[in-house]
């Protein structure tokens, strides 16, 4: 191993005597045996790598999780279909919410197809790796505007099927105040075939709209 300091987290106590005694010369490893979701991640360094096998049944709350953190690249392991998902460029129907987020904040990249038989047992499902690299440049000053963005994007799928002004119309906002956020972008495109950059143009508005109607505070 590298002299990099590494932060394994694994949920299954089991596996503790055999990772103490395996890992146990390498004074850089650091075992923490616990739920992902109870740890405390503070302890993290600006830009950090992360590589996980990560559990395919919340693959989503996972990565809500890391990229609420200053990560730099994260290379996950997940269900075949969910990350080919994640990857969905605008105009396609399997494109989610989460796709819209993770592609404004990260470049996703497929590193390799992991075939069922990799696996004993061969469970039911084909896997994929991704390489999530964050941008440079996002457009969000702090934790608790992505967070708003995060929310304000998953109301704009909450009806998938429907349009992006009706799913809008759906969330409370009046029609003055959707003709305003959609300037540009037609009322009748459903929510998948939006780009990226045009949920940044709406939620910015938005918030804009929300604070004038709140008297100045959000």
């Amino acid at each position: 191993m590298t002299g990099a300091e590494v932060y394994a987290i694994e949920i299954d106590k089991r596996m503790e005597p055999i990772l103490k005694e395996r890992l146990a010369e390498y004074n850089n490893v650091h075992l923490i045996f616990e739920d992902f979701f109870n740890v405390n991640l503070s302890f993290l360094p600006n830009q950090y790598k992360c590589i996980s096998n990560i559990p395919y049944y919340i693959t989503a709350p996972i990565i809500k999780r890391l990229i609420f953190t200053n990560f730099n690249v994260l290379y996950l392991m997940m269900q075949k279909e969910v990350g080919e998902r994640l990857q969905e460029k605008p105009g396609s129907s399997n494109r989610g919410f989460l796709s819209v987020v993770l592609q404004t904040v990260a470049d996703l990249e497929k590193v390799m197809i992991v075939p069922r038989s990799a696996f004993v047992p061969n469970p039911e499902i084909d896997s994929i790796v991704l390489r999530i690299e964050k941008k440079s440049s996002i457009p969000f000053m702090s934790l608790e505007e992505l967070s708003s963005y995060w929310e304000f994007v998953s109301s704009c799928f909450g009806q998938k099927r429907k349009t992006i002004y009706n799913n809008l119309r759906a969330i409370g906002l009046d029609k003055s105040m959707i003709e305003e956020m959609l300037s540009g972008i037609s009322p009748s495109a459903r929510p998948e075939q939006l780009m990226n950059d045009e949920f940044v143009s709406m939620w910015h508005k938005w918030k804009e709209l929300k604070t004038l109607s709140n008297g100045g505070a959000l």
